[in-house]
């Protein structure tokens, strides 16, 4: 009967997951995240011992490419370290190495005499730790410079997703390719290019010797070129000037033959510069804006300008077709994905416009919060983070107004954190971590959005000018040093008590709140129960946990308090009224029937529930004037309440009665959370279609208003929050089976096909992909001739999302095997096999097919042993959209030919959550729709799904 109601055409079954505009990770994590934790004691063998550091280090790396047949895109290095010992009897210095070989050592004293290895073994490896030892016959004496000599040899890694020193590709102005060479050390990849003491806390001095063919005349490092020296066979070596003293992580280069300045503003001591491959001259004149401002921002609000920072240091921001993340931070070069930097407005859809807003004020405040100041050791590795992602936001605002990136923060960062953070196995933002991979996993949500949304609720509670002070004091007081929490700690104290800002808070230790927030896993559910007969709020916390079995823990969380009522309805005052240091208080209140709404503007971390009467209150309000309550604030409610019925905190069918507003709303901020709660739900549905089909016909009731009011076409002069509101409006709507959305892109697509019409970015997204989702081998071939012509990464990535949505088995596959080509760059491929399960329903199977005939290839194509695990990814994510009978048949496979891989448990254990998915929607559908049909204000079949859930009801009888 399923396969029938494919066949006409009638049951719409899509797969989109809730589109975030900025992360391009749509698919559903279905199980908590679990962290590899472990103590101290047994895993702290990872970490160097401190008895030696590094001063300052010498580094000739002789880079060939294919001009070498024996050994083509290798290098040879040849390092000097200076290094003193800090304790007494060192007789083994350890530092990090993970180059192919160590070819010799030697060590010299101050006066250059040689200090005695041992004879036998002189230096061993120990590959599991990246430990290289050195061996000696005797101490070293205390704080005296010895002079460590390596020689080693070594080979670039092939693209960037094992980071260390690696080759990438592009075509230059003359349609050429061109092989270069870059760099991507964070967090612990600088020992693929140098044995170093890799570990932030071990700052020295680098200053790099770069020898290559010298056609390979663009050349780019942290500081300028202080000298060029000509070498026989036609090479040259570049010495570059020293840099600051920093960590090794924090050391760049990157070598082409036509890389250049693609835009630049020489007013500025150093010149601020975007530097690309020759073909995108031109392009960069969108990302210099940006670099600009946020230079001038950053220099005043912290008042030590960059230019001070230190001497050599540049201001360079690379544009790099291949790139393992978003951007990273090395000072004097930031490199970023090609994709945020080349923009233009004819051609990049707003989404990445308004996240690489966000990016370069990332990463630019990572010049003074991450490399002036670097975190002690990676456990505190949200002080770099966070304070970089609060200010990506709300430093940019101050700059790029037109973008609302202080309010886009919530959805960003603030609902990001709220739902990784409530499970079970969550940590802590100052968390314990020793291994490599341990390590990798503290760069994320924790770290990252978490650390944000943890500033931001400080900043409103010392006030904005005592968070700057704070800000510039432990800049100040750690110059070129590595801190910790506890640093952080006393800059914020002194500022707090020099500016009296937390005097009105009696009974209020700040030092407790930033303890728990800091050292604690987890955030509170705020309970609001209002006494309507004789006044008073009485408040109570709790852990909130997303699963309903779970544990309390009685953990007390300092809350800052800020609410508005019907009567006194001032969302703008966000300094906290009150801070809850107890499980519970009881606040004044005069009795009244009115509503009340806690944590305004959402710029806490944490939820709220109200009693029942209360939420009524709040729902009718909704309804009867939405704009009494802030739009952020019913961003929060959405959010809120999709999370306490997941929770069962309420039932389905109430959550359902406070959320029937969304008929009548248009806002960006609440229909995107409302998005994202639609698509949980909508994805337990998946393998009960008729169910999921009735339940879609509801949503599009819901969102007839929003589509009506944004209509098809973006104005001339909307704003951009309006542009990214029709955009996952759009995208949505189409998804779910939208007529009218659904003709109106194909139509555009058809038109852009036949008569070369041009088709706004702004709406690109679902016009690629209902162009091929509802079309043939004819319009695949078309999209896959623009994709392999472009010069813009990012509307590549959109016709990869475009050309993943087709429906016909054979061209999908075709799809999948360009993912294993050249052409779908590396760090693309795991999110381009996601197009392919998020473009429909059908597409698993033949998805399914693709990896058990191809596994081998996808391995090594997608880069199976990177940090981001990527095969991981796509094996796990194949589960949760499989059928029971697809998911017995990749089990079966598995089992049988997968059971001694690295993904063999992740990939079991992806199956066995999608069949508890499976089942939850089985045991929960009826319920799920009845709560739906009772919350829907006015809802509209339309005649599309109004056939397919009649038919279907025929074919089961």
């Amino acid at each position: 009967m399923f396969w029938l109601c494919l066949t006409l055409g009638i049951v719409v079954l899509s797969t989109a997951n809730a589109d975030h505009p900025f992360w391009i990770q749509e698919i559903e994590e279905l199980s908590d995240v679990s962290y590899d934790v472990v103590s101290r004691n047994t895993q702290r063998v990872y970490r160097l011992p401190e008895n030696v550091v590094p001063l300052r280090y010498d580094i000739y790396i002789d880079l060939y490419f294919a001009e070498r047949p024996g050994r083509p895109f290798s290098f040879d290095g040849s390092e000097f370290i200076i290094i003193q010992a800090r304790e007494e009897n060192v007789t083994n210095v350890i530092l990090h190495s993970n180059v192919d070989q160590i070819n010799s050592i030697s060590l010299l004293s101050e006066n250059g005499q040689p200090v005695p290895l041992d004879l036998f073994e002189p230096f061993n490896l120990e590959p599991q730790y990246h430990f290289l030892r050195i061996n000696l016959q005797q101490a070293l004496d205390l704080d005296r410079n010895y002079t460590l000599r390596i020689h080693y040899t070594s080979t670039m890694n092939d693209g960037p997703m094992k980071r260390g020193l690696w080759k990438g590709w592009y075509i230059d102005d003359q349609g050429v390719e061109r092989i270069y060479a870059g760099t991507h050390f964070q967090p612990y990849n600088a020992r693929q290019a140098f044995p170093c003491w890799d570990e932030p806390s071990f700052k020295a001095i680098f200053k790099l010797h770069l020898s290559k063919p010298s056609s390979y005349f663009a050349t780019f490092s942290n500081t300028g070129i202080e000298s060029s020296d000509a070498l026989p066979n036609n090479r040259t070596r570049d010495n570059f000037l020293e840099t600051p003293i920093m960590s090794s992580y924090l050391v760049t280069f990157l070598v082409s033959e036509s890389f250049q300045v693609i835009a630049s503003n020489t007013s500025f001591t150093p010149p601020v510069r975007i530097i690309g491959r020759s073909n995108a001259a031109g392009l960069g004149d969108h990302a210099l804006d940006l670099t600009v401002k946020m230079t001038e921002y950053f220099n005043e609000y912290f008042n030590i300008p960059y230019n001070t920072l230190h001497p050599n240091l540049l201001n360079d921001h690379i544009s790099s077709p291949d790139w393992a993340s978003a951007a990273t931070e090395n000072w004097g070069m930031v490199s970023y994905r090609e994709l945020y930097m080349i923009i233009d407005p004819r051609e990049t859809i707003m989404s990445v416009e308004h996240y690489a807003a966000t990016l370069v004020s990332h990463e630019l405040a990572h010049k003074w919060f991450g490399n002036l100041i670097t975190c002690f050791w990676w456990s505190n590795t949200w002080i770099n983070e966070g304070f970089a992602s609060y200010f990506g936001y709300m430093a940019a605002h101050q700059m790029f107004p037109r973008y609302d990136l202080h309010e886009h923060f919530n959805t960003r960062y603030v609902h990001n954190s709220l739902s990784f953070d409530s499970g079970q196995s969550t940590v802590p933002l100052n968390h314990e971590v020793n291994t490599p991979a341990q390590v990798t996993g503290h760069f994320g949500t924790i770290s990252y959005s978490k650390g944000a949304a943890f500033l931001k609720m400080i900043e409103d509670m010392i006030t904005p000018e005592t968070f700057r002070k704070a800000c510039q004091y432990f800049l100040l007081d750690n110059p070129y040093q590595a801190t910790d929490q506890y640093d952080l700690y006393d800059a914020f104290a002194r500022a707090v008590k020099e500016d009296n800002t937390l005097s009105e808070y009696s009974n209020f230790n700040f030092t407790d709140y930033y303890r728990i927030w800091v050292n604690e896993a987890g955030y509170p559910l705020l309970t609001v129960e209002v006494d309507y007969e004789n006044g008073g709020i009485t408040l109570t916390q709790e852990r909130f946990f997303l699963s309903s079995s779970a544990t309390a823990t009685g953990q007390i969380y300092p809350i800052p308090i800020t609410y508005a009522t019907e009567s006194r309805p001032d969302f703008t005052n966000l300094k906290p009224s009150y801070m809850l240091t107890t499980q519970s208080t009881v606040l004044p209140k005069e009795a009244a029937d009115e509503w009340v709404i806690f944590n305004l503007q959402q710029h806490g971390h944490y939820r709220v529930n109200y009693d029942r009467k209360t939420w009524n209150l709040i729902s009718q309000a909704l309804l009867d004037d939405p704009e009494s309550i802030h739009y952020l604030n019913r961003a929060q409610i959405v959010n809120d309440v999709f999370a306490l019925m997941r929770s069962e905190k309420l039932t389905y069918n109430f959550g359902f009665h406070i959320l029937k507003f969304l008929s009548n709303e248009t806002n960006y901020h609440v229909w995107n959370p409302a998005i994202s709660g639609y698509t949980w739900l909508r994805n337990r549905l998946r393998h009960v279609p008729e169910s999921q089909a009735i339940f879609d016909s509801y949503i599009l009731g819901y969102m007839d208003r929003v589509i009506d009011v944004l209509g098809y076409d973006p104005d001339l002069n909307e704003s951009v929050t309006t542009t990214l509101t029709r955009q996952e409006i759009m995208h949505f709507a189409c998804n779910l089976g939208h007529e009218a959305c659904i003709q109106n892109s194909r139509n555009k697509f058809v038109e852009m096909r036949v008569n070369g019409a041009w088709v706004d970015p702004r709406i690109r997204r679902h016009v690629y992909i209902a162009g091929v989702r509802q079309g043939g081998q004819q319009d695949f071939e078309f999209l896959l001739n623009r994709f392999r012509n472009s010069n813009f990464a990012n509307d590549q990535l959109e016709m990869l999302r475009g050309l993943g949505a087709t429906r016909d088995p054979q061209l999908l596959t075709r799809y999948l095997e360009l993912t294993l080509e050249k052409s779908v760059r590396s760090h693309d491929k795991a999110t381009s096999f996601n197009y392919a399960l998020l473009g429909n329903q059908e597409n698993a199977y033949t998805v399914l097919q693709f990896v058990k005939n191809r596994i081998s290839e996808i391995r090594e194509a997608y880069v199976q042993d990177a940090p981001p695990n990527p095969v991981h990814t796509v094996l796990n994510n194949l589960a949760s959209y499989l059928d029971e009978a697809g998911l017995v048949e990749y089990e079966e496979w598995l089992r049988s030919t997968q059971s001694n891989t690295a993904q063999f448990n992740s990939a079991i254990s992806a199956i066995n959550s999608a069949r508890n998915a499976i089942q939850w929607g089985r045991d929960n559908a009826d319920m799920i729709l009845a709560a739906a049909r009772g919350g829907a204000a006015t809802f509209m079949l339309s005649s599309f799904l109004l056939t397919a859930t009649t038919l279907f009801a025929l074919l089961i009888q």
